[in-house]
């Protein structure tokens, strides 16, 4: 017998401040930990040409070398690592045209497999997706980036998946796309779209954060999902809007 609907509403305003805390606490320690690493050459450099110096050693000018080399090439790599974090900081807006989603993935894929022989490329797009206004360019990078992981997870070997659909009635389109690599455990899964968190042990840990803020801004959502029979599915869902006349 039909007794009523109880309804309950939860305050999540802490959890979520704390969670993004977390996340920039995560930021905070990968910069750290990356500034500090190129910290030593460059002290120790400094020091072996103070000493150098002193002793009127006269090897003195190819150490000079040795050591300017060192410092130059130590600094670059600070440099680059601001100007990472610049870009991420300040990504151009969304500019929203209207734009052929299975073109894009389209000419991304057909880049990729002409290059990529061991690994088998296939799609499967609805007819039902129409031209709809985002940032073409914008979609192109999250493609690429995505990509760029399912290959590295692979070892080059393997089979990329991408397929889309659309739903009329919630007037969004969803991007699934699948590899057979090694996959991602799941107690890491939340925390790869944190800038600067990388499973990788190498590269600065941003393709997966600029991925998630291109489809945030453009009104979407993404999660990563276990693909069977093994591998890793990344879903992205976006909103679609239509050209007004």
């Amino acid at each position: 017998k039909y007794m009523g609907t109880l309804i309950v509403f939860d305050d999540l305003t802490q959890l979520l401040n704390a969670q993004r805390i977390a996340a920039w606490r995560e930021v905070a320690r990968r910069l750290a930990h990356e500034i500090k690493n190129p910290l030593t050459p460059l002290q120790l450099s400094a020091q072996r040409l103070r000493r150098q110096a002193v002793k009127k050693s006269p090897r003195y000018a190819e150490i000079f070398e040795e050591c300017t080399q060192t410092i130059i090439a130590e600094v670059d790599g600070l440099r680059r690592l601001v100007d990472e974090f610049s870009r991420f900081a300040r990504m151009p807006a969304v500019v929203r045209n209207p734009v052929n989603l299975h073109e894009i993935l389209k000419s991304t894929l057909s880049s990729y497999s002409q290059y990529y022989k061991n690994i088998r490329f296939r799609a499967r797009f609805s007819k039902e997706v129409p031209i709809f206004l985002a940032d073409g360019r914008q979609l192109k990078q999250v493609f690429v980036n995505l990509i760029d992981n399912a290959i590295q997870a692979m070892g080059e070997t393997g089979e990329i998946s991408v397929h889309t659909f659309y739903d009329a009635l919630r007037k969004s389109v969803t991007i699934h796309c699948s590899d057979t690599g090694k996959g991602i455990p799941d107690e890491i899964k939340d925390r790869l779209f944190i800038p600067y968190f990388s499973t990788k042990g190498r590269g600065r840990g941003l393709g997966l954060a600029i991925v998630h803020k291109i489809i945030s801004e453009h009104g979407g959502i993404i999660k990563i999902e276990d693909h069977q029979p093994q591998g890793t599915s990344v879903i992205i869902e976006v909103p679609v809007r239509m050209q007004s006349y």
